[in-house]
């Protein structure tokens, strides 16, 4: 029934792992077994192990089994055990699929859960109602971010070239990027990746003209007229040199460990604010953080702090209230937290990000700092996604290949995907 769920091709890695501990005769026992799923690469991976790892030693007689793996081949794994009933206690969730797998009834309502073993009594209420459908909280966020530019900065410091700022527009972003391509010394490196098809790159580029990626019915908040011009200004961008060639653009599956800019192939990427501490880990050079260019000088910034992902309980868990804790331990436990860092994004916890706050490391205190200064540039949390998102974003991906490798031009991959969306939507 989740056929439809996405099959982007994205790959970090796998893994899968089983904590049991012994009893007191020395024979080893789960009296309560529980299975946490989640996408990221190695960083994430290491750094929640060592949490569950935390957990297992606090909680004798608790097995936590784990797996993880990239974004595009979490979902598929997770729509097959979903469709066999065998779907992990503790699911890592994304907006973008929310609403499909709560309104199937996949996910458990977790009011009953609160606040006691889940106390989310710190956290913000709007950033909180974010895990909500239809008024039922679905899903808590890990925390919250901000989408960004990471930008290696060394890169454009030898080049000589203008690196993004918080006043960059568009049109300076593809004259930039098109003088560092030509600029730069380093082999194979272009200035930017093509982003256009990544999801949150057209929302805010959609809402610095006034438009949305949804409305709050649940509605396409563009027509074709606007993918159109979308598509254009990367087909320009695309001719130029400015941005990397869709042959290239193909070798970047979604993850961090091995983007374009981990492979040399972009001086910088479009990505999320708490993803910068994986990739700064991963790189000698320098790197910063900047806003997505603007339309104009005097348009609006287009960006909004998000929940960085969810966390949601399934419905079918034999055990509700250990998952629950498991969670609640995930959150909001000092030692858990201090594992964990900003990687998920600034914790959700005013406890859990007050512990934090003093002992942030260089590159996390960066990415906080970022999202903290974000100003006007940042507006009102858009609507929840509708059921179909995922699908819209997989449309959008092959629209923009489409586009991109010449089968059609700018106007025609518009109005294809614009009518795929809104038929996904309607039967959504």
């Amino acid at each position: 029934m989740f056929s439809n769920i996405n099959r982007r091709k994205f790959l970090i890695g796998t893994g899968a792992s089983a904590i049991a501990l012994a009893t007191a005769t020395g024979q080893a026992r789960a009296d309560t077994a529980l299975r946490f799923a989640w996408w990221g690469g190695q960083s994430r991976a290491e750094r929640t192990q060592k949490v569950v790892d935390l957990y297992a030693s606090k909680n004798p007689g608790v097995t936590v089994s784990t797996e993880y793996l990239g974004w595009g081949d979490y979902w598929p794994k997770l729509t097959t055990e979903v469709s066999g009933g065998n779907a992990p206690d503790l699911i890592q969730m994304a907006s973008d699929y929310l609403a499909d797998y709560a309104s199937r009834g996949v996910l458990l309502p977790l009011e009953g859960l609160m606040p006691s073993p889940l106390d989310t009594s710190d956290f913000d209420a709007k950033l909180l109602s974010s895990g909500k459908i239809g008024n039922v909280q679905y899903a808590v966020p890990s925390g919250v971010n901000a989408v960004a530019l990471i930008v290696n900065k060394t890169a454009f410091d030898e080049a000589g070239i203008p690196s993004p700022a918080h006043d960059t527009t568009w049109a300076d972003f593809a004259k930039n990027m098109a003088d560092f391509t030509k600029a730069t010394k380093r082999d194979g490196m272009f200035g930017s990746p093509d982003g256009s098809g990544m999801g949150p790159v057209l929302e805010t580029w959609l809402r610095q003209r006034g438009k949305a990626l949804y409305t709050a019915d649940g509605a396409l908040g563009f027509d074709a007229n606007d993918m159109g011009d979308w598509f254009q200004m990367w087909s320009d961008m695309r001719a130029s040199g400015a941005i990397v060639p869709p042959d290239v653009q193909a070798l970047d599956h979604g993850d961090v460990d091995n983007s374009l800019m981990t492979m040399g192939k972009a001086a910088l990427g479009f990505m999320n604010s708490n993803q910068y501490v994986a990739v700064q880990a991963l790189m000698k050079d320098a790197l910063t953080l900047a806003p997505y260019p603007k339309v104009a000088a005097d348009s609006k910034g287009g960006l909004y702090v998000k929940p960085t992902m969810f966390y949601s309980l399934s419905a079918k868990s034999a055990d509700p209230k250990a998952a629950g804790a498991l969670l609640n331990f995930i959150l909001r436990d000092p030692e858990a937290t201090a594992i964990l860092g900003f990687e998920r994004g600034i914790p959700a916890s005013a406890a859990a990000m007050k512990g934090l706050s003093s002992s942030a490391e260089a590159a996390s205190q960066l990415m906080v700092e970022y999202v903290a200064g974000l100003g006007d540039l940042a507006g009102e949390l858009p609507p929840n996604e509708p059921a179909g998102g995922g699908e819209v974003l997989d449309a959008l991906t092959k629209a923009a290949e489409e586009v991109a490798f010449g089968t059609k031009d700018a106007k025609a991959g518009a109005a294809d995907f614009v009518a795929a969306a809104t038929a996904i939507l309607s039967r959504a």
